[in-house]
């Protein structure tokens, strides 16, 4: 599902594309991992009066998963800092070709990521930034269907919207031989991802643990109260 890095390369396997974010353990990855790559291709030009700035992309891909009981290595284990859309080539597997399609002609101006790792637990932020909130709206649609097909490869999927977070946000749960959890949400110009999964036991409920996490990536994204 990924993202803005237009550097993302997809490696073929048993569950189709992966993107470079990914470790040979049977993890899986968030719609905008496997979208970075795919978008790299699909937008127009950029607009420089945008509401979102560089900026807030670059502040807001940073912000750490802290969740009570959950010990989280405290700086990144990889990133993505932020990068113009520079274009690429359509993804070759069925499902990412489709996605490919339907966001082809949305301007993505860039994005940024951050990934946090250890033995039992993985996390990941995305966020891109688009010309404008219409472009952002028009993929949230098809960002969340690439999500459910994606979801449903690992086991039993629960798939709801959800309120208090922005604009058409959704959560994606999928629990079989690892418990996963996705959510996406927009504000205005902004799309925004974080995903959590337990490689191992989760210590506790994952997505109790991960709305705290979500709520403070929300409120860096809409900047200081006033």
């Amino acid at each position: 599902m990924r993202l803005g890095d237009s550097s993302a390369e997809y490696q073929r396997g048993a569950k189709g594309s992966r993107s470079r974010w990914l470790t040979p353990q049977k993890t899986t990855c968030g719609v905008s991992l496997v979208v970075v790559a795919i978008l790299a291709g699909c937008g127009g030009g950029s607009d420089p009066a945008a509401p979102a700035t560089e900026d807030v992309v670059k502040r807001v891909a940073i912000v750490s998963p802290t969740t009570q009981g959950w010990k989280w290595p405290t700086v990144p284990t990889s990133s993505s800092p932020y990068s113009k859309n520079q274009g690429g080539d359509p993804p070759g597997d069925k499902r990412s070709a489709t996605l490919y399609r339907q966001l082809r002609g949305l301007d993505l101006i860039g994005s940024a990521g951050s990934r946090w790792q250890d033995e039992s637990k993985l996390a990941h932020l995305v966020v891109e930034r688009f010309g404008s909130p219409a472009d952002a709206h028009s993929a949230m649609r098809p960002y969340r269907e690439f999500a459910h097909g994606w979801a449903e490869q690992t086991g039993a999927v629960s798939d709801g919207s959800v309120g208090g977070l922005g604009d058409e946000a959704w959560r994606i749960m999928a629990r079989g031989y690892t418990e996963e959890v996705t959510y996406k949400w927009r504000r205005a110009d902004l799309i925004l991802e974080a995903h959590i999964q337990c490689l191992s036991a989760c210590r506790s409920d994952i997505d109790e643990a991960a709305r705290v996490w979500v709520d403070a990536i929300d409120r860096e994204a809409q900047g200081p109260s006033p």
